[in-house]
Formats: structure tokens, sequence, C-alpha cells
């Protein structure tokens, strides 16, 4: 027989699914200017009025095999991703932490996080009012005595968040004459700041490097290749292969070779260096030809967000083991 545990969990996976669905209104519409509410939805294409059955989450884009009922345009994949992935999230965020007020306040956590990074992936866009939602969320949430973090820690992390990536911002202005962070990401900073408190934003901020540098060296480097640049392709594989020598000179105990060691790293950080150089002015001189790369920053905060919600305990621990080490 099925428990009401198993039930309530079925349960919260069809909510987090309806309400996935209308993340997606609320970030395409966001986008568009359109309000959220009317008209109701209907296809992009024609215009057409969608029917009731023909817009129940994931089942529907399945029965219609991904078109429209009525012009058979292609649904993008984008609405029963959204939909099953806040329908995921919802769940495992109740099976973790059951009925509590945590779990109250990291639902809609969860889903501002989704929105925020679809209009960012799509357009490049961050639309305040969500990161105004976190950060208030996060203040509410503080204040309750259960609460992992304090009022006051909530107030440091959204200051701090603050004052972390408008100081990188700037940096990158003078360094290779554009903002390397858009003001969304200071706004998405200060919303984790206020709801994870300082000490793990700075974490949620180093996971977010590591995270979009996977994502944007590789295509740093095969746009390098193709256009022939092979001293930027060079630099970038060069900056890969000093992360991992410095990984490896700890997973060898290198470091109780003093002379040895010395020496390594000190080639690591001219290499480092050099190709650091090399990457800026290659960023100077595409901005200068309109041939600038500009990948958004704010889906690898969100995805490091929703890792610390549900590892934030183990991602702590590590921090902790690292620093030790």
């Amino acid at each position: 027989m099925i428990d009401l545990n198993t039930l309530i969990a079925v349960f919260v996976f069809v909510i987090g699914a309806c309400i996935g669905s209308f993340l997606n209104v609320v970030a395409l519409r966001g986008l568009s200017g359109e309000s959220i509410v009317f008209p109701p939805s209907k296809c992009p294409k024609c215009n057409n009025k969608l029917n009731w059955y023909t817009n129940i989450p994931i089942i529907s884009y399945c029965f219609l095999m991904g078109k429209c009922q009525f012009c058979k345009t292609h649904i993008s994949f984008q609405y029963p991703i959204v939909e099953l992935l806040n329908a995921i999230l919802y769940t495992a965020c109740f099976l973790s932490f059951g009925y509590t007020l945590k779990t109250l306040f990291l639902l809609p956590l969860i889903s501002l996080f989704i929105v925020i990074a679809i209009t960012d992936f799509k357009e490049s866009v961050v639309i305040d009012i969500h990161t105004y939602i976190i950060m208030a969320l996060g203040l509410i949430y503080s204040i309750f005595p259960q609460t992992e973090i304090g009022f006051l820690s909530s107030i440091i992390g959204l200051a701090v968040g603050f004052i972390i990536f408008e100081a990188l911002a700037r940096l990158g202005c003078i360094i290779a004459g554009t903002r390397a962070f858009g003001e969304g990401d200071t706004l998405i900073a200060m919303g984790i700041g206020a709801f994870f408190g300082w000490k793990m934003l700075v974490v949620i901020i180093f996971m977010s490097i590591i995270i979009q540098s996977l994502l944007t060296l590789p295509i740093l480097f095969q746009k390098s290749i193709k256009n022939k640049d092979y001293k930027s392709a060079f630099a970038y594989f060069t900056l890969v292969l000093s992360v991992i020598a410095v990984y490896l000179f700890r997973k060898f105990n290198l470091y109780d070779i003093f002379p040895l060691i010395l020496v390594l790293l000190l080639a690591v950080c001219i290499v480092l260096f050099w190709a650091l150089s090399v990457i800026l002015k290659d960023m100077r001189n595409k901005k200068e030809t309109n041939d600038f790369l500009y990948l958004p920053f704010g889906p690898a905060l969100v995805i490091s967000g929703l890792i610390s919600i549900f590892y934030q305990t183990q991602i702590i621990q590590f921090m902790k083991t690292l620093l030790n080490l």
C-alpha cells in the first residue's frame, strides 16, 4: 500500500510541473514585455488559443509530438524540460527537507532561479523584479530562529554580493575594456547572499567560476582554432594545464620537496601570467572588432545555487578540507 509521504511526493511533482509550465510563460513574456496573465496561452506562430487538454504539462507535448495542434509548428523543447526540471527539483526539495519552513522558502527560490536562467541564457537579460524577490525571500527567511543564517549574515551577504561583483565588473572595464559581469549578475549575487549568507556566497561564486570556465574555455578554444588564432588557443590550453599542475602538486605531495616545488610553482605562475595576458589582449581585440564572445554568468550562478540547496553540508565540509590542506 502506498504511504502518505509517497502520495504527497507525487502531488508535489504534479504541482511542480504545473508551476514549471507557468515559469515558461513568466520567462518568455517577461522578455517580450507582455502580461503574464492576459491573453491566455496561445501558439506564438499562429496565435490560436490553446485548448486546456493541449496545455497539460509534459503530457501534452508528448501527445502532440512537439507540434502545435493548429499550424503544426514545432514547439520548443524548452517547455517540457522546464516543466520536468521544476517538478523534479520540487520533489527533491520535499524529500530532502520535508514539511519544514525551509521547504516553503526554497520552492519559490528554485522557480525564480529557473526563470532567471532562462532569460539570461536566451537573451542575456536578468529581469530585476525576479532578483528583488529572491533578496526579499532571503531577508525574511533569515529572520526565523530555526534558519541556518541570521538576519545580520543575510544583510552582509547582500552587501558582499554587490561589492564583489561590482568590483570585478569594473576591473574588467580597466583590463579588457568591458564589464566582466553584467548588472544582472550583481543582483543575482545579492539575492544569493541574502538567502545563503556571505560565507556560502563566496563558495557559490567560486563554484560558478569553475562551472563557467568548464562551459566557456572549450568554446573559446574551438573558436580560436577555427579563426587560426593559435596563440590564443594555446593560452586557453595552458590555462587548463596550469590548474591541473597545481592539483598534481598536491596529489603527489610535491610540496614536501621544497626546491623542486619552488621552481615548478614559479614556472606555473609565469606560464599562467603569460596565458592570462594573451587572453585579455585577445578580449580587447575581439571587442574592438565586434567579435567578442559573451556568455552570460547568471546560469552558472543559478546552477551553483541549486547545487548548494541540496549539498550545502557536503560543500562546506569539502571546502574546510581543502583549506586545511
